[in-house]
This record gives structure tokens, sequence and C-alpha cells, in this order.
């Protein structure tokens, strides 16, 4: 057993969270050692942190599904990444993987190397937006998987279709994947802050969500109801504002858990689900409702064996695809850099940006 040890922002129970000092492990078979620069904090953390979510009864739990950092070791039969190579990395299960502690234990498939000049506060916010994104896009919703650089036009490429909420941080990186795969009428709705980045991203018509003729400015974009939808909120106010544009055989994918009421933040006493009970489904049977639980995205062997450690690499190496916006806590203690950041996105004080934690102190 490891007798070093480093410090980690861990869930110790339902509601406390502190700094703890955890093992310092060596990499295993396929796996590398990251010390970690900076992790994301996102609303699955403070669903784990505060309400026990998919926690199973293992405390203390680290938090953070996001990490950027340096390659300190790697294991037998890692290929394509050495020490010293500059990473983003998604944490998809146990704590020895996650973003928010010194040194993180993560395998080589849900790794990127970054370009040398590459930076990791930005490379942080990437992972778990861009493998939603591309997993639901080119799995769940079964659009044509593209192979960059995009030769010829997908098979939907005039088809509209529509990303709600893609001012979203997964929205936004949504509409990317689909104006760089050849998805020429990408429709997305945002609030008026995000619509000229949304339309420099790829998006053909941007709508506000909030407008009392949004679903009107939908089907009018559109030109009919629309087969394909991905709802970025997904809260049941989302899903029927979807419901009356959506047509009668089309799918819809929802990223989950599903929240009560009309926003993603779910509060104390709020319902959150897993899978959508059918008394709150405002969908017709004849609709395909498909919820999105990206952590198991490596199911998908295509995925797990190409996603990070192939296609983003390239994406970032040709720069065609860009971060979100960094908000960034870098102050105090490690202590306080976790819980303001935690507070800001549990309190839903952030539009369009990733909260970002500098995790180690060197």
């Amino acid at each position: 057993m490891s007798t070093q040890t480093h410090l980690a922002f861990a869930s110790t129970a339902v509601g406390i969270t502190s700094v703890i000092q955890v093992p310092t492990l060596s990499p295993g078979p396929d796996e590398v050692m990251v010390k970690v620069a900076f992790s994301a904090v996102i609303p699955l953390d403070t669903y784990i942190a505060d309400y026990g979510r998919i926690v199973n009864g293992e405390y203390p739990l680290v938090l953070g599904f996001n990490l950027s950092g340096v390659v300190e070791a790697v294991g037998p039969g890692v290929g394509g990444l050495q020490t010293g190579d500059k990473v983003c990395g998604f944490a998809t299960a146990g704590s020895k993987g996650k973003g928010l502690q010194e040194r993180a234990i993560i395998h080589s498939s849900a790794c990127a190397k970054l370009p040398d000049d590459y930076s990791l506060e930005a490379a942080a916010t990437i992972p778990d937006n861009f493998v939603t994104a591309f997993y639901t896009l080119f799995d769940c919703l079964e659009l044509t998987p593209p192979t960059f650089p995009v030769s010829a036009p997908p098979p939907h490429a005039e088809t509209p279709i529509l990303v709600y909420g893609a001012g979203a941080t997964s929205g936004q990186y949504a509409v990317q994947l689909l104006a760089l795969a050849g998805y020429k009428r990408v429709i997305a709705t945002a609030s008026p802050r995000h619509h000229s980045y949304l339309k420099s991203l790829g998006a053909a018509h941007v709508i506000d969500y909030s407008a009392d003729d949004m679903l009107e400015k939908i089907l009018l974009a559109a030109g009919k109801k629309l087969q394909f939808v991905l709802d970025c909120i997904s809260a049941e106010g989302t899903l029927k504002s979807i419901s009356n544009v959506v047509s009668s055989d089309g799918v819809v994918a929802m990223l989950l858990p599903v929240t009560e009421g009309t926003t993603h933040v779910a509060g104390k006493d709020a319902q959150m689900w897993m899978e959508l009970p059918v008394d709150r489904n405002p969908f017709p049977d004849s609709v395909k409702l498909i919820g999105v639980r990206t952590l198991l995205y490596q199911q998908n062997e295509y995925l797990r064996d190409n996603l990070m450690p192939n296609i983003l690499p390239r994406l970032l190496e040709e720069g065609i695809i860009k971060p979100n916006r960094v908000r960034l806590f870098d102050q105090g203690s490690l202590q306080d850099r976790c819980q303001d950041a935690f507070d800001v996105v549990r309190n839903g004080q952030v539009s369009g940006e990733k909260v970002i934690v500098k995790v180690s102190s060197e």
C-alpha cells in the first residue's frame, strides 16, 4: 500500500465536503498518473455532494469529472502518452481518477493529449461536454459519425436539428460538432447574450428561449416539425416546449438527470429523475425519447478507443474546436477555491461558461 498521500476535495457524507489526504497510487495497466493543474465543477458534482446522488455508499468520494495537467507516470500497455505530456481527461468512475485532487489515476482511453502550447485552464473545460455532445449526437441520436476532416455531406446535412439550451456549455460543443460534421440547418435556443457566439460556432438560427413566440420561430426556421432534438437543459418545462415542435416520429435526446420545473439547477427539494416518470412525459408514444448517460459512453467500443485518444487531439491540434469560456477560482486555499466554485454552480450563477478550479499549488 502506498505511504504517500496528496490533497483532494471530497464528499465525506451527504451534504459535507472537505479537503482530505488520500493515498497517492501508481498507475496500473493502461493507466496514467496525472499531476492535476485544473478541474471543472459541474452540476453533477453538486448533486453528489449535496444529495448523495450516484454515491452508492462509497465515502469519501473525490469530486471533479474533468481534469487537465501533466502526465507524471504511465502504466504497462499505455501507448500514445508519455511522461511530460500535457493532457485533459474525463473521470468516468471511481475516486482515483477524479479531478479535484493533486494526483489522479485515469485510464488512457479517457485522456486526450494536448498541443504543447495549449492552455491547461481552457483544456479543463473540454472533456465532459465534448464527450457528451459527441456521444449524444452520433450514438444516441444515431446521426452518422463524422470522420474529420469531413469530405462529403452527411445523410441529414439539410435536416433541421434543434439544440435546445445551446448556450449551456454542452450545447456549445453540440453546435460546433454539428457544424464541423457538415450539418447546415442547426437551430439553437439560448438567451440573447449567447446568440452571436453560437452563430460563430455554426448555428444557422438562434432563437431566444424566453420569447413568447419561441415555438413559432422554431417551426418557422425548421419549415416543419423536427426529427432530431437535443435538450441540454432537460427540465420538465423544456421537454414540454419541445413536445410542441417535434414530429410524431422524431427522436429527442435529453441529458440526464431530468429536473423538476424549468431549470437544470435542482434545489434541495426539487425532484430529479434518471428515468422520466410516465406521468411527466409530454410526448406521444411514437416519439423516441432517449435519456443520455454520458458516463456510459465507453460501452461504445469505437468511442472508447477513439474519442478522447484520437479524435479530440486531432481537433485541438488543428484548432477547429473551441473550449468554453473559463470562470476561474484560483484564490485562497484549495478548500476555499472548491467551496466558492461549488456555491456558484449550485446556486445557478453560471451561464455559458465553465467553472474551473486551480488544483495544484505548485
